[in-house]
């Protein structure tokens, strides 16, 4: 044995003997070592939840905000009246639902908003996460019920919201048996004191500029949910007709056909509308006015599966005259009709909020 191999062999003796004396041992040593591995990959792992909880809050914004501006499903319009029940497709069904209400379609934008707040903000992200795997399981339940297109994107938002919960788990089962919750479970990315530092400030400022950002954009946008002026003829009428028929482009109707005719009430400008043929045909459009000047552009007639977009397939000019309370007369070339307020076809509209106890209306 040569004098490096003893120093060594006494080196080794020394180390072990040492770290008898201090209490430890090789497995002790080992474990030690592996505790900085160990940081690394929760840190990995709290930066894929800080990713998919900006992700998720990020992909809730345009549903939350169409909703609390009313845009997304709109308003009930008068052009709806015409639409008989057994017309409407389940998606159409759910839609007139919430625009009928804005209340209801305001307070699931502002549950969903409140659910993208609490999300950017690391201490009450696993709220934020709760409040939007329940907001986002209701609205895949209703996507599944009622045969709305966005089933997948809506599931997974969901299960988005479940996993950024796991880490705060135990929190909620103990509060749902009563039991003490303890501090929130929030972990960091990174120990590096820099990088704490820009983040510590830096990621609540970019979370304000995200919500007001998005928030300024989407009103202005969007007009700030203002349903619009309507015009002196909107409301839903019976039609009937004088003189001379008038073809109407692009379908085989004439004027002659129209029983009865909807103006909507909701939009600045151009505005949509709806006629009812005497053979039970139905079609929509969307009329704009210019003085005592009504232009109208039609969609094909309502027959099956058709999309959300399509293209105009017809069109008619009309020339309208107040000729009573409730009545026009609306001029295309030699035809006349002369329409009057249906009651029995806007009755949803018209009917109103009653608190006190009442007979009830379900009609």
């Amino acid at each position: 044995m040569t004098t490096s191999d003893s120093t060594n062999t006494t080196d080794e003796q020394f180390t072990a003997s040492a770290s008898r004396v201090d209490g430890t041992d090789s497995a002790s040593t080992s474990a030690s070592m592996t505790r900085p591995v160990r940081r690394r990959w929760v840190g990995v792992l709290w930066a894929l939840h800080w990713f998919l909880r900006l992700t998720l809050a990020i992909s809730l914004l345009p549903y939350a905000w169409t909703k609390v501006f009313h845009t997304q499903m709109g308003y009930a319009d008068y052009s709806d009246a015409l639409v008989q029940y057994g017309e409407m497709s389940p998606m159409g069904l759910l839609w007139r639902f919430m625009a009928f209400s804005p209340t209801v379609q305001g307070l699931a934008g502002a549950a969903e908003l409140i659910a993208v707040i609490l999300l950017l903000f690391r201490r009450t992200a696993w709220l934020g996460a709760l409040i939007a795997a329940i907001d986002m399981s209701i609205v895949f339940l209703l996507n599944l019920t009622f045969d709305v297109p966005v089933k997948q994107l809506s599931g997974a938002m969901a299960l988005a919201g479940l996993i950024l919960l796991i880490p705060n788990v135990p929190r909620v089962v103990r509060f749902v048996l009563g039991r003490a919750t303890g501090p929130a479970v929030s972990g960091v990315v990174s120990h590096n004191r820099i990088f704490a530092g820009i983040t510590r400030w830096a990621s609540p400022i970019l979370a304000v500029i995200i919500i007001v950002g998005s928030g300024l954009v989407s009103g202005v946008g969007l007009n700030w949910g203002r349903p619009g002026t309507p015009e002196e003829i909107s409301g839903v009428y019976a039609a009937e007709t004088e003189g001379q028929a008038a073809a109407i482009k692009g379908t085989d109707h004439t004027t002659d056909d129209i029983t009865q005719i909807a103006f909507g009430q909701i939009g600045e400008g151009m505005k949509r509308m709806s006629i009812r043929y005497d053979n039970g045909d139905y079609q929509d459009g969307t009329y704009t006015v210019d003085g005592d000047a009504i232009t109208v552009k039609l969609f094909p007639i309502r027959k099956g599966a058709q999309g959300l977009l399509r293209d105009y397939s017809g069109a008619i000019g009309f020339t309208a005259e107040r000729s009573g309370n409730g009545s026009f007369s609306l001029r295309t070339g030699d035809a006349e009709l002369t329409i009057s307020s249906d009651a029995e076809r806007r009755f949803l509209f018209d009917r109103g909020f009653r608190w006190g106890p009442d007979t009830p209306i379900n009609r």
